[in-house]
């Protein structure tokens, strides 16, 4: 499930010239270009947005996030080594700066969007009405799962099973070591099954 990534991906034969052409923006922008600045503003908002919205899971604050982030970006563009992609360097900035709002909210976020990406996998021809009714039923039971996760946990699971990032990238993103990340996986997988298991012996109903 999910997307190839790290050294799973694909060569593309465009690769260099994108990555040369990334590289001049990020050289452009710590000149001080304005107009290389808003393109990178341009290329990137939309998934930063995204991303934002996968840890704290409302579109309230959203606007607000988002510019915080791209803030905090050309402040310590020159801090950035090529290390990782730009994209990812940008997810770690969300990362930090979502659950800094939620820490500072002392609250629980939503549920991430992961419903419909799980239940994709479960329908490989046209649902009949009875299956739309089940993949309904599931999907508010996913969703009551990944609610009742702390945020950590929920990241994880969804940049692994979603995104398909591997260990070394998510490490990369939430900062900590692939080992840590590695069993926050396993403990994720196995509170969002337990719960998803409880809420079928509930009925549902819950």
């Amino acid at each position: 499930m999910g997307r190839k990534s790290g050294s799973g991906r694909t060569a593309d034969p465009s690769s260099s010239q994108e990555i040369a052409d990334e590289a001049d923006l990020i050289r452009r922008c710590r000149q001080g270009e304005r107009a290389a600045q808003e393109q990178l503003y341009r290329r990137h908002r939309r998934q930063v947005a995204a991303n934002l919205f996968r840890v704290i899971g409302q579109r309230s604050e959203l606007d607000d996030l988002v510019q915080e982030v791209f803030v905090i970006a050309f402040r310590g563009l020159d801090r950035f080594r090529g290390e990782a992609r730009l994209s990812t360097w940008l997810y770690r900035i969300c990362v930090n700066v979502a659950l800094a709002r939620i820490r500072a909210k002392s609250r629980r976020p939503p549920a991430v969007p992961m419903t419909h990406a799980l239940l994709e996998t479960m329908q490989a021809s046209p649902p009949s009405p009875e299956q739309v009714l089940h993949n309904n039923q599931e999907r508010d039971r996913v969703y009551r799962a990944l609610e009742e996760m702390p945020a950590k946990k929920r990241l994880v699971l969804y940049l692994h099973e979603i995104e398909g990032l591997d260990l070394k990238e998510i490490a990369y993103i939430v900062d900590a070591h692939p080992v840590t990340v590695r069993t926050r996986l396993f403990y994720a997988r196995k509170e969002f099954y337990k719960k998803l298991a409880a809420s079928e012996d509930d009925g549902g109903d819950r």
